[in-house]
């Protein structure tokens, strides 16, 4: 059991507050149940600040929560109580693919989905690339919206996809040094192919299935 530490004093529902107040600011009472508050409010989930939980220390502000309350952690090494519910943060990174196969983090709040490339030779399980509207550039170069690492024969700016609604999918090679195929056809560098659902792509050593959910 935590010692009390100096400056502070508890109540008889364990909670923590400094001991020249002269009742606990935390207890549903007459005297401290005020400012639109109620005492019913006592009863739901509490957000407090991010600090120390359990018995405060003498540089800690203490958080008004009973033992049975919801606390809120933004991180950090808080010491915590783990009879309580947490809602603590997450960092979130979107990747896709396997195995050192990574999708872009771009922001595409005005990028639709219209497609996917789905590779079994990356991975025997398969790994799928989305395809959004616009350009769409393929790679082993980290900047690439589809960076695939794992083909080393790949290069590092190997081909684009480009997306437009009045006309449809086409695939660029983009002066790669093993060449990009659709169907087994060999792409001149540098020209704009149609690519259609149900395509096989080659780029180097990797073979992909295009498919196409754009209307």
């Amino acid at each position: 059991m935590a010692s009390t530490p100096n400056g502070f004093k508890s109540c008889s529902n364990g909670h923590w507050y400094k001991e020249d107040q002269s009742s606990c600011p935390y207890c549903p009472t007459s005297a401290n149940v005020g400012g639109g508050a109620t005492s019913s409010d006592f009863d739901k989930t509490q957000m407090g600040k991010t600090g120390t939980f359990g018995p405060p220390n003498t540089s800690d502000s203490t958080i008004g929560m009973g033992a049975t309350k919801t606390q809120t952690v933004s991180g950090g090494n808080e010491p915590r109580d783990f009879e309580r519910t947490f809602i603590g943060g997450m960092d979130r990174q979107e990747t896709g693919g396997n195995k050192g196969e990574s999708a872009a983090t771009e922001p595409r709040k005005t990028r639709k989905i219209v497609g996917w490339l789905v590779s079994f030779t990356l991975d025997p399980m398969g790994v799928d690339y989305r395809v959004y509207e616009g350009n769409n550039s393929i790679g082993r170069d980290a900047a690439c919206n589809m960076t695939i690492t794992k083909d080393t024969t790949m290069s590092s700016k190997h081909a684009n996809i480009l997306y437009r609604e009045s006309q449809g999918f086409f695939l660029k090679d983009d002066m790669s040094a093993n060449g990009t195929f659709i169907n087994g056809e060999e792409l001149e560098i540098g020209k704009a192919y149609p690519l259609k659902d149900g395509d096989e792509v080659r780029m180097a050593q990797t073979i992909f299935l295009f498919k196409s959910c754009a209307k």
